[in-house]
């Protein structure tokens, strides 16, 4: 028993048993960032907030983690024990922790990822649970210090997958990589799992470049140490290395890669199939795109390198190749590896097989290569064979087979040998009827294409192949071959006229491929195009002839000069005419034969060149011929002059291209001159024709020539002009010699070569030098910046020069060029032009005699410059020269020193330094006048912008003017002119605000031209706002009131012209327009003029121009309107004027009238809230009378809104003035405004009452003051609102009657208010009845939104108002007036009473809906004392009982509706409220009203708060005195229903001193009881009284169960319901006091009535059982007992033991072991009724079940003696044995079995022999009873099998085997049920199991198996079943015993019977699944 308790508590032990004992019992924590100790430091919370921080942190790396922050990191993971969850929430969670691991990968250096995974570690136990994903996220940085951290807390199994980490666990190392492969290599499962580390992390786009890394190397290692790979291994690593190449888009080119290096690894140690090898390189080559074309080819290679050689490739990856970048140039350079032809073989196959459009460039870039390899050619050539034998006529194959034959001709003999071989294969000889041998056969270096020609003219087709193969022949290096293309020109003429661009492209590839061609071969070409090609050729192909063949042999060279002999022969003898640039004879060749060679061809050369120039130069077709001629030519011919010659040499130097100079060495002893004479040159051509030296030299000829042109003659050169567009002969010479110069100095290291360009360029310059320098560097200062410092540095020496030579030359015309290099950001640059000014700062102390250029350092132009005198020059230079360390360092000091040098200060009064800054400023003014260089002139005005200076805006006046006269000019988007003009246009700033008031000056005329001009539609943008910015920036403020109104009118103009401009004019004149007096006149000036037509309705349209000023106005209003006004009376009143004009004006038909009123009523309002004195004015001061008219004539709703607005605005000014008009406000308002349905018109009217409403309250409150005059008072004006609500839109009216009522003060108005809207719809509400919740949604919405004491006051007010009414409807001589005593026109037919009474029925309804719960949130007010609650209750118990209009009285009369509103009133009132008008209402005499009251009471009072439900116990006891009163005065009905109903809910909620009440109402409830009419609600409230007064109904206890048995025995179902209630309370509250009477009276009700599971008495039992005294309930039951052994009824018995069962289950253990005699005697008693003794009724199990709980109660000392005389009571007496008894006594210890298990089992010593007897007496048929049978045999099996070895030992088992074994053949005679038989099987396969002994289990074996010989077929059949069952259970324990049992199944297969040969068939396989095969034995 101890050890079975034991197992039970280790099974369901909890796996955190180790974290649950005492810490200072256990072990450490297990921690991933802390040690043991200092894990144990941190709690869970702690730990969660750190992994929650970390876990933000990594969501700011990558937002995918944000997916796993609820199951993982919130504060529900936080409380999750994965111990405790169900399996799928464990899967479900496991799932989240993988995934999120699986992100962590390129993250786990990372610090926020030790957080995360410490907190994973500590709440989910990840490292003992997640132990796979862990290392698939640890292994790729196995060699980290993280991996060693993390294994020394992994779980890892002895024996198990990873157990090789133990080892490195337990020293805390990390894992080299030597080990991890090694164990790879021994454990194929470890393999596995790395294998599919990557592919799982690209499929779920995880994988990262540590874990490509660790892939790579790993799977390299591995790759490289095995010896031999298995298939199986195979099958998962080749896959496994495939997955990043099928998920290219997704995965790095790393990945890629790492695939490549691991295939081509993979490949070189083991034999693939041809398909596994075809499916690689198809997967290679579709992720080829994402690496680079050498990658991929060095890639492929090397895996077909080790592979058998495939046949074809897949179409995909031919098609993927072929699209590589630069594939053909990759797969030339590999074409020298080994094991190349592997992969372009198969690869040809299928581009051959597919033929698209790549393929063909493809091969015939492949057949061209020089170092293909020979088989590739070979199968090419196969390939392409085969294709065109079998039919395919394809030109581009035929071409190709040609290039094969041609290039194998070129080759080896081998390869020449193989590739005739294959051609020769298929000739006509062997394939004589096809059509295509022909073809092939023309390929052939013999006789035969002629003749294949000749034979073929009638076949295009055939025509066109011909002629492709022999335009491919010219390529041949044969002369035989030549010869006879060439044999027949007839023939091969038209050929090659067909397509002549084909043939001259291939022969000038032939001919110019080799320095040196054949002569013979050169010869044989020649012949044939000048004699035969040329002259039938066309024009242009005789050109080509010329330029492509002719022109490179035409010069003579140490090379070549044999070769252009035979040329020069050729052209002599066959002359082209045609071509007229070379002609010349070769009479000079001749004569000059006999000198030296080399003078020969340089004599030659000249004489050539000479010639071809002439005839250029002559030709009628000199541009194309010169074009053509200019890249070939090295000379510029001195004929040519001017234009032609400047326009030659800028072609010679754009087709020369250079960028720098070429890199030529000048030998010390020469000059450059030496070196490019004509003679030394020649020698050069001739000699190194070809040489890249001889170039260079050519080239730098070139620009010596170019350098030495003069300049045109006669003209004055702009040197600072912009080259970009050079068109006459000025530019163009500027152009070249800035060119010259630049490539003479763009290299640092030909500095001879430099010196000597620009020693031949400054001659021919001569004084122009220092100009052109100055154009050099002022052009090229942001393009070139080393070019301008080189040009800078040449300046200064040329200004030294003149220095020493003191010529007195003023040099001051380039320092505005110097200036502007002082502002660029180059420092070299700026310290070059310091040098230049500080030598010209020496220079201003000489004596000037004349100025640089004067007038014309920038060409011929039409301004004038301006000097300075020589004085102020030195001061100026000086002043930079003071300050160069300034300039030195800041680019931008060039602004600051302006400003500050030139700048004039108010203080500054001396005439002398005023007139300098004066001169300097004009002086570099007149340079951006005159020069041209846009740049130049912008770095000149920025220099200069700071500068604020009258004398500016003066200088750049006809600049200004220039402008303003083409502001087109302006490119709109061009930033170099818009920021000229822009820097042009600032010079007009606060400067010249004294000129422009000048009224003598001529600058005002420029400015306003200006402002006219750019404020129009189109010029440059970026003008007008710096334009605008200066108005900004005080040149508006500096003028006076006169300029300002003309500038303002100017803008006013130009702003309705265009909407740009509108824009910027309105925005200007918004932050001008602050002047009162300049507003005053320019609206004086707008005003328009007044009459009398129709108004516009729609806005004036910008783009159109007007005639009248409202245009005009309009602007100036909008602008007005939108800008901070001062506060001015007289400008509101000029606004108030112009107003009343434009609405008396002449309307346009562009112009929007309303926006112009709208407009100026937004200014009249800006400028009345700025006036915060409220002057005393008279009404006519501000004069409203404009805005109501306007009200008036408006069909603007805008305009209308906004009248009313500034109306409500100027109420405060003009308060008197209001109230004149107010009438005709609120008349337009409700006939314009109430009906629309928009928010602002709603605004408008809420603004409206805000300021007009207070105005009339305070006059009515001020002549009335009592409240019922003020109503009377108020009647009409609020009647105007009232009236109007059907006008309102229905979802707006609660809010606008709620804001009336707001500004009315809704004490005052609130009544009369929802009065007058119910007298609007009093007859529909009366008719409506009950139902007029819907009519009255209005006044209750605008009630409901005061707080309740308002409300309950409106109310109370309603209701007087419903009394006078009534009174005035009973009595008409009464005339005190009232609210409604009014009728409006539509009841005037009614009579007077009949109205009032309707009106008052509609107040009173209005109550009734109108009443509503309270809530504590809404705040209180004060109200007059005759509006409280009691107040109302009073008067509708009042109108209640108020009959006197009993004379037309309805069902839905006064009275109903007043009983009504009385109980929807009580109902909704506060608690203390409610009581109290409850208390009021009992009071009364109203039976009605008290029945209503109390069914209120009973309803509402469950729901009090108990706070409040304490508070109110002084009421509710007075309310129980009346109560009482009630239930004395009335024995039954309705009333004492009611009371009866509250008295259950005051007792269901009873508080502190309330008992005594209730007490006194208990004998009330038990006489109404006794009375059964009113039991039922009696029995109600006395249910709660019986549980809430305790021991204070004790005097009444008896009195109460004896009636509630009554009541249950009379069987009403619902009054029983209740009773139970009270049993239930009593049962509950004073269990105690219950005693054996009472218990008797229940009991014997529960046992006398029948009971289900689901009747009331049920409950009842398990109450009387749980509550009840257990002795006292025993006592009773024993007491019972007796009345039941008189009449044992069947159905009496169960509820009986029932009853008994439950009080032993429930009952206390010492009180039943005290009755333990008495109940055992009643349960041998209950044992011997024949009701209870029937096997399986529900009395024996009810019984059964009873007396084990009395055994659950017993301990076993008490037990034991009780089983014995059980025992004794079923066996004791032999003689007369009862079998009734002894099967009663089987199913009890049956049911003991079932329950207590083997703790039963030492009590079957008393049984076993009895057992054994009787089975015994069953075998010898002395006893046949079959229950009896069944039940032994049903124990001996629970015993066998509940026994833990303790009792079942082998001499017991020996004991009953025999018995057992022969109850087989029992089985068979008594019962042949399955049952039976399955319950014999189970008993002796329990045997068997028990038994330990062999020869017990052979005898047992042996036995069983003797039965397999008896007679009787059904007990064979069952004895091999049951030998089957033994041997499927027990083989093991049975094995030595296998041959004896197969003799057995021999006999029994055997058998006559088919059901015995099928049993023994189960019965070998069940031995042979033991014993194997038993053939044999």
């Amino acid at each position: 028993m101890v050890s079975s308790l034991a197992a039970q508590l280790a099974k369901g032990a909890s796996l955190n048993t180790t974290l649950l004992v005492d810490r200072s019992r256990r072990k450490t924590a297990e921690s991933y960032l802390f040690t043991g100790r200092e894990a144990d430091q941190h709690d869970l919370d702690s730990i969660h907030a750190l992994g929650a921080n970390g876990f933000l942190q990594l969501t700011s790396l990558n937002n995918a983690f944000q997916d796993f922050e609820e199951p993982l990191f919130s504060s529900g993971a936080r409380e999750t024990d994965r111990i405790l969850l169900a399996e799928e929430a464990i899967a479900q969670l496991d799932l989240a922790i993988s995934g999120f691991l699986a992100l962590l990968g390129p993250y786990l250096m990372e610090a926020p990822t030790g957080k995360v995974l410490e907190w994973l570690v500590r709440r989910f136990r990840i490292n003992e649970f997640n132990v796979q994903s862990l290392l698939a996220l640890f292994l790729p940085y196995h060699e980290s210090p993280h991996f060693a951290k993390m294994l020394s807390i992994l779980h890892i199994q002895p024996n198990s997958t990873w157990s090789f980490l133990l080892p490195f666990k337990a020293a805390a190392q990390n894992v080299p990589r030597v080990a991890l492969v090694t164990e790879m290599l021994k454990n194929s499962d470890a393999t596995r799992f790395i294998l599919d580390l990557l592919p799982a992390a690209v499929n779920k786009k995880t994988s990262h470049r540590t874990l490509l890394a660790f892939n790579a190397a790993t799977i390299h290692d591995y790759l490289t140490r095995i010896k031999a790979l298995d298939e199986g291994t195979l099958a998962h690593l080749l896959p496994a290395l495939l997955e990043p190449l099928h998920h290219r888009s997704e995965v790095t080119k790393d990945a890629i890669l790492g695939s490549y290096i691991l295939l081509s690894a993979l490949t070189q140690i083991c034999q693939l199939t041809a398909a596994a090898l075809r499916a690689i390189i198809a997967a290679m080559a579709s992720s080829a795109r994402r690496v680079s074309t050498t990658q991929f080819v060095n890639a492929v290679i090397s895996v077909c390198e080790a592979q058998e050689q495939l046949d074809t490739l897949t179409d995909g990856a031919g098609k993927s190749v072929l699209k590589l970048l630069n594939i053909k140039q990759e797969l030339r350079t590999a074409e020298k590896w080994r094991g190349i032809e592997k992969f372009l073989c198969p690869l040809l196959t299928t581009v051959c097989k597919r033929m698209d459009d790549e393929a063909p460039a493809f091969l015939e870039f492949l057949v061209n290569s020089p170092t293909a390899p020979t088989a590739v050619i070979k199968h090419l050539a196969h390939l392409l064979a085969v294709r065109m034998v079998s039919g395919d006529k394809d030109i581009r194959l035929q071409n190709l087979l040609a290039c094969i034959q041609q290039t194998a001709s070129r080759s080896d003999s081998d390869t020449q040998e193989s590739v005739n071989e294959i051609l020769t294969s298929l000739s006509p000889t062997q394939a004589s009827s096809d059509d295509a041998g022909s073809v092939v056969a023309s390929m052939g270096a013999d006789e035969r294409p002629s003749q294949t020609l000749g034979s073929i003219q009638d076949d295009p087709v055939e025509l066109r192949s011909i002629q492709a193969a022999l335009i491919a022949r010219i390529h041949d290096t044969s002369a035989i071959v030549l010869n006879t293309l060439y044999a027949d020109p007839a023939l091969a003429l038209p050929v090659f006229l067909a397509d002549p661009k084909s043939y001259l492209d291939g022969l000038s590839t032939t001919l110019t491929s080799s320095s040196k061609p054949k002569r013979n071969i050169l010869r044989l070409h020649l012949t044939f195009l000048l004699a035969h090609f040329c002259p039938a050729a066309t024009p242009t192909s005789t050109e080509d002839v010329f330029h492509k063949i002719l022109f490179p042999f035409l010069l003579f060279s140490k090379a070549r000069q044999h070769s252009t002999d035979v040329v020069w022969e050729l052209i002599s003898q066959h002359p082209p005419d045609t071509i007229r640039v070379a002609r010349w004879g070769n009479g000079q060749a001749k004569e000059d034969g006999e000198a030296d060679a080399t003078d020969r061809m340089t004599q030659l050369n000249t004489a050539i060149t000479e010639k071809l120039a002439e005839n250029i130069v002559k030709s009628d077709r000199y541009p194309s011929h010169f074009s053509d001629f200019i890249r070939k030519a090295h000379e510029i011919d001195p004929a040519l002059s001017g234009h032609r010659l400047l326009d030659a040499c800028a072609q010679v130097l754009e087709a020369i291209n250079l960028q720098r100079l070429p890199d030529v060495d000048i030998p010390q002893t020469q000059t450059l001159p030496e070196c490019l004479d004509d003679s030394h040159l020649d020698r050069i051509v001739v000699h190194k024709l070809t040489s890249k030296s001889t170039t260079h030299w050519l080239q730098v000829y070139f620009l010596s020539r170019v350098a030495s042109v003069p300049s045109p003659a006669s003209q004055i050169l702009d040197w600072f002009q912009d080259e970009s567009s050079a068109v006459d002969e000025r530019t163009l010479y500027v152009k070249l010699m800035r060119t010259v110069y630049k490539l003479a100095n763009s290299s640092p290291t030909s500095i001879g070569l430099t010196v000597g360009l620009l020693a031949e360029l400054f001659p021919h310059l001569r004084d122009d030098a220092l100009a052109f320098l100055a154009g050099v560097w002022t052009t090229s200062l942001d393009s070139a910046p080393e070019l301008c410092v080189i040009a800078l540095r040449h300046a200064a020496a040329f200004l030294e020069a003149h220095s020493k030579e003191a010529d007195g030359v003023d040099f001051q015309t380039i320092l505005p060029a110097l200036i502007i290099c002082l502002k660029n950001g180059d420092r070299e640059i700026r310290m070059a032009a310091l040098d230049c000014i500080a030598v010209q700062r020496i220079m201003v102390e000489q004596r000037f005699s004349a100025v640089y250029a004067f007038d014309a350092i920038y060409g011929e132009s039409e301004g004038q410059l301006q000097y300075l005198a020589q004085n102020d020059l030195a001061q100026y230079v000086t002043a930079i020269m003071d300050h160069r360390e300034h300039f030195a360092l800041d680019p931008s000091y060039v602004k600051a020193f302006h400003v500050q040098h030139l700048g004039r200060a108010a203080i500054d009064k001396r005439t002398k330094d005023s007139d300098y800054k004066r001169n300097v400023l004009c002086c570099l003014l007149s340079h951006v006048n005159v020069l041209h260089l846009i740049s130049a002139q912008i770095a000149l005005l920025d220099c200069l912008e700071d500068v604020s200076d009258a004398s500016k805006s003066e200088m750049l006046q006809p600049l200004l003017l220039a402008l303003s006269r083409d502001p087109q000019s302006i490119q709109s988007g061009s930033s170099s002119t818009e920021r000229f003009a822009s820097l042009v246009v600032a010079s007009l700033d606060s400067s010249i605000t004294s000129a422009l008031n000048n009224a003598t000056s001529s600058l005002w005329d420029t400015f306003s031209t200006v402002i006219k001009r750019f404020l129009e539609p189109g010029p440059s943008s970026v003008c007008r706002t710096v334009l605008l910015q200066k108005l900004e920036q005080g040149l508006f403020a500096g003028l006076n009131i006169d300029r300002k109104v003309q500038l303002c009118n100017l803008l006013l103009e130009a702003g309705i012209k265009d909407a740009d401009v509108y824009l910027c004019s309105k925005k200007l004149l918004a932050m001008v327009l602050h002047d009162t007096a300049l507003a005053v006149r320019l609206l004086l000036a707008s005003k328009p003029e007044p009459n009398s037509s129709p108004r516009a309705s729609k806005r004036a349209k910008l783009s159109e121009t007007s005639d009248d000023t409202l245009p005009r106005l309009s602007l100036l209003a909008e602008v007005l309107a939108g800008i901070p006004l001062p506060g001015s009376l007289d400008l509101v009143s000029r606004l108030l004027e112009t107003l009343h004009d434009v609405v008396q004006s002449t309307t346009s038909a562009d112009v929007d009238i309303s926006y112009i009123e709208q407009s100026l009523m937004s200014a009249v309002e800006h400028c009345a809230e700025k006036i915060t004195e409220i002057p005393n004015l008279t009404p006519s001061a501000i004069r409203l009378d404009i805005l109501v008219e306007l009200i008036r004539v408006a069909d603007n709703p805008q305009t209308f809104n906004q009248a009313l607005l500034l109306m409500a605005t100027l109420a405060r000014l003009a308060p008197d003035s209001v109230l004149h008009n107010v009438m005709p406000v609120f008349t337009f308002m409700g006939s314009n405004v109430f009906h629309r349905d928009d928010s602002y018109s709603f605004k408008v009217v809420q603004k409206t009452i805000d300021c007009i409403v207070p105005v009339m309250v305070s006059s009515l409150k001020k002549t009335h003051s009592t409240r019922s005059d003020l109503y009377l008072a108020s009647r009409e004006f609020i009647r105007v609102f009232t009236d109007a609500h059907n006008h309102i839109p229905r979802h707006r009216r609660t809010s606008f009657f709620g804001h009336l009522v707001d500004v009315l003060g809704p004490t005052d108005f609130l009544p009369p208010l929802c009065m007058l809207l119910i007298e609007k719809m009093a007859n529909r509400i009366v008719r409506q009845g009950p139902d007029a919740q819907s009519s009255l949604i209005l006044p209750i919405s605008v009630l409901h939104r005061h707080p309740p004491a308002l409300q309950i006051f409106t109310l109370t007010e309603v209701l007087r108002e419903a009394q006078r009414l009534i009174a005035r409807a009973a009595d008409p001589e009464i005339l005190e007036p009232s609210l409604l005593d009014t009728l409006p026109d539509e009841d005037q037919a009614q009579s007077l009473p009949t109205a009032f009474r309707r009106k008052a029925h509609a107040l009173v309804v209005f109550v009734g809906s109108a009443a509503k719960m309270v809530t504590s949130s809404m705040p209180q007010i004060s109200i007059p004392d005759d509006g409280t609650t009691s107040s109302l209750v009073s008067l509708l118990v009042a109108l209640a009982n108020d009959h006197s209009d009993s004379s037309d009285t309805r069902p839905e009369d006064i009275s109903q509706a007043a009983h009504a509103a009385l109980a929807k009133a009580l109902r909704c009132m506060p608690v203390t409220d409610f009581i109290d008008a409850v208390l009021f209402i009992l009071r009364s005499s109203d039976s009605r009203a008290q029945g209503g009251a109390l069914d209120l009471l009973g309803e509402r009072l469950g729901d009090v708060a108990s706070p409040t439900r304490q508070r109110i116990t002084p009421r509710i006891n007075a309310c129980l005195e009346e109560m009482q009163r009630l239930l004395v005065l009335h024995s039954d009905g309705p009333l004492v229903a009611s009371c009866y109903k509250a008295l259950q809910a005051i007792a269901s909620t009873m508080g502190p001193g309330e008992e005594g009440s209730l007490t006194e109402m208990v004998p009330p409830i038990l006489t109404t009881v006794r009375g059964r009419k009113m039991a039922l609600p009696a029995m109600a409230a006395l249910a709660p009284l019986s549980v809430k007064l305790g021991p204070r109904i004790i005097p009444f206890f008896r009195d109460i169960v004896t009636q509630c048995v009554a009541l249950l025995q009379d069987g009403l179902s619902a009054v029983a319901t209740e009773a139970l209630n009270v049993l239930h309370g009593l049962l509950t509250s004073i269990p105690t006091f219950w005693g054996p009477a009472e218990l008797t009276q229940v009991l014997k009700l529960c046992v006398d009535h029948r009971t289900s599971s689901q009747t009331p008495l049920t409950g009842l039992m398990k109450m009387v059982s749980k509550r009840a005294p257990t002795a006292t309930i025993i006592s009773a039951l024993t007491d019972l007992w007796p009345s039941l052994q008189e009449s044992p009824h069947t159905e009496r018995l169960v509820r009986y033991f029932e009853l008994l069962r439950r009080c032993l289950r429930g009952g206390s253990r010492p009180a039943v072991q005290e009755s333990t005699r008495s109940l055992f005697n009643i349960f041998l008693e209950a044992f011997a009724f024949k009701e209870i003794a029937e096997p399986g009724s529900e009395a024996e199990t009810e019984t059964i079940a009873a007396f084990i709980e009395l055994v659950v109660k017993l301990n076993e000392a008490s037990f034991r003696p009780l089983f014995r005389r059980l025992h004794d009571w079923a066996f004791a007496n032999e003689a007369s044995i009862d079998l009734a008894r002894k099967i009663t006594f089987c199913n009890v210890y049956a049911a003991l079995l079932d329950y207590f298990k083997g703790l039963m089992n030492p009590y079957m010593y008393f049984l076993m022999q009895p057992f054994v007897s009787v089975l015994n007496d069953y075998n010898a048929g002395t006893v046949n009873d079959s229950t009896f049978w069944t039940g032994v045999l049903d124990i001996l099996s629970k015993s066998l099998m509940s026994d833990d070895g303790a009792f079942w030992r082998d001499d017991k088992l020996r004991a009953v085997a025999p018995a057992l074994v022969q109850q087989v053949a029992v089985c068979v005679r008594l019962d042949h049920s399955p049952e039976s038989k399955a319950l014999v099987t189970d008993c002796l396969v329990a045997l068997t199991d028990s038994a330990t002994d062999d020869t017990l289990l052979k005898k047992l074996n042996l036995d069983l198996l003797m039965h397999t010989r008896s007679d009787e077929a059904r007990l064979r059949v069952f004895a091999l079943a049951c030998a089957t069952a033994l041997w499927e259970a027990h083989g093991g324990k049975l094995l030595p015993f296998a041959s004896e049992t197969t003799t057995f199944i021999a006999e029994c297969s055997e058998d006559e019977h088919d059901m015995v040969i099928t049993e023994s068939l189960r019965l070998k396989n069940a031995l042979e699944r033991v014993a194997g095969n038993i053939t044999g034995l």
